[in-house]
């Protein structure tokens, strides 16, 4: 009998410590943060991780697209991967290799940003935001020049030509995606003169590289450039890095006067800059009401993982998507709109940009994420191409539509919604 019970007493000790205590389930997350964005998400998911006795073991990489594609090859794709390019991800839902997502409270976003989580879908939700950009917004030094606007483009070429050759500040390098601050131009330039309708059709690829409304974008920007003087100003862009060219404006000398960049811009700026915004002018006053271009963090849900789903609702909830922006210092936004109505952004310009994310009129993406990944890096390498030598224009655009016409992956997601 003692044996028997010794050995009883063996077993519910040997179960104890398997089953009495929290059991620790793991998820893998792949996303683009590295440094110090890759610990603020970190402190985003910290209370799903402690709360339910998770492990998330998160990659982060800046090559994340490339990482995705490899894994879901081979059959073994993170359980949730976050894209900077909600066409890439787009692409992934069409194909039938996303989950869909449910438990969203569809209150806390607006219908545009709705839309855009069905990734083309007519019934089904993809896809969460994690963290968005507002763009189609110029900065300037508000102590040297404050409450400036200029709401047309003459009012811009004009003030571009009195400042010359300081005007802009310039910034192309980005290591393996260098020209993509030009790409934001011609993009902001063509929704801006030529309306949503040919926007939305150029980033879908159905409007000719060619055609008269992508040319007089590049053109425009041509002009703008040719205002601000000197070919050595655009040379010296080609070998700034896009981080560093807004610091400029609060040098001892205002070495330049505007940065045409995101939301995310001011993170570069001293910590004691003054600094403001106003929306990119307009070009043609016929093209409807005031648009901003966008970009949005995305994550897609990859395996049947009930964990995985309980996690994008997390990341979807207001708490989770107030985290990030009430860091200090952070230049993170949510779309979600409790986190506008929580007061997390304290300041007049995050209030402001908060504001246009969740309640614009229209908000489109950056067309660059949406076109497919070869299309994209040929419109950057052509902008460094323009930059150097802006009378091979003609021959940058037969470039780049052979590459629209050759191209066997469409978009398959609208810019526009």
């Amino acid at each position: 009998m003692k044996r028997l019970t010794i050995l009883l007493v063996a077993v519910l000790m040997a179960g104890c410590l398997t089953g009495c205590g929290p059991a620790t389930t793991e998820l893998t997350v792949l996303g683009p943060w590295t440094g110090a964005e890759e610990q603020s998400f970190r402190a985003m998911f910290h209370d799903f991780e402690t709360a339910d006795h998770v492990t998330i073991n998160y990659t982060g990489t800046p090559a994340v697209n490339q990482v995705l594609r490899a894994d879901v090859q081979k059959g073994q794709p993170p359980d949730v991967a976050i894209l900077s390019s909600p066409g890439e991800l787009a692409r992934y839902a069409a194909a039938g290799q996303l989950r869909t997502v449910s438990g969203l409270d569809a209150t806390a976003y607006s219908g545009q940003w709705r839309t855009l989580l069905k990734l083309g879908s007519q019934n089904n939700t993809y896809a969460v935001p994690v963290k968005a950009d507002l763009k189609s917004i110029v900065w300037f030094n508000a102590k040297t020049s404050p409450g400036l606007r200029l709401s047309n483009w003459s009012e811009l070429l004009d003030y571009t030509a009195k400042g010359a050759p300081n005007t802009w500040c310039l910034g192309m390098e980005a290591y393996s995606t260098s020209g993509w601050p030009g790409t934001d131009w011609i993009e902001d330039i063509l929704l801006h003169q030529s309306g949503r309708a040919a926007y939305d059709l150029w980033a879908d690829g159905g409007l000719s590289w060619k055609s008269s409304e992508v040319e007089a974008a590049w053109r425009a920007w041509g002009q703008l450039l040719a205002a601000q003087g000197q070919q050595s100003v655009r040379s010296a862009a080609l070998l700034t890095y896009f981080g560093d060219a807004g610091k400029q404006m609060f040098a001892t000398q205002n070495r330049c006067l505007l940065e045409h960049q995101g939301s995310f811009a001011p993170g570069s700026y001293p910590p004691s800059a003054s600094y403001d915004f106003f929306p990119f002018p307009s070009l043609n006053p016929a093209v409807g009401p005031r648009t901003f271009e966008v970009s949005v963090n995305l994550a897609g849900l990859f395996t049947d993982n009930p964990l995985a789903r309980d996690f994008m609702t997390y990341l979807a909830g207001g708490p989770a998507q107030a985290v990030w922006p009430a860091q200090q210092g952070s230049r993170a936004y949510s779309v979600n709109r409790t986190v506008l109505d929580a007061g997390v952004y304290k300041d007049a310009v995050s209030k402001a940009i908060g504001s246009a994310l969740t309640t614009a009129d229209v908000l489109c993406l950056d067309a660059s994420d949406v076109m497919p990944a070869e299309m994209a890096d040929a419109f950057s390498r052509a902008v460094l191409e323009y930059l150097g030598d802006p009378s091979r224009l003609d021959t940058i655009l037969d470039g780049l539509e052979n590459v629209r016409l050759g191209l066997a992956d469409p978009p398959t997601l609208s810019a526009c919604g």
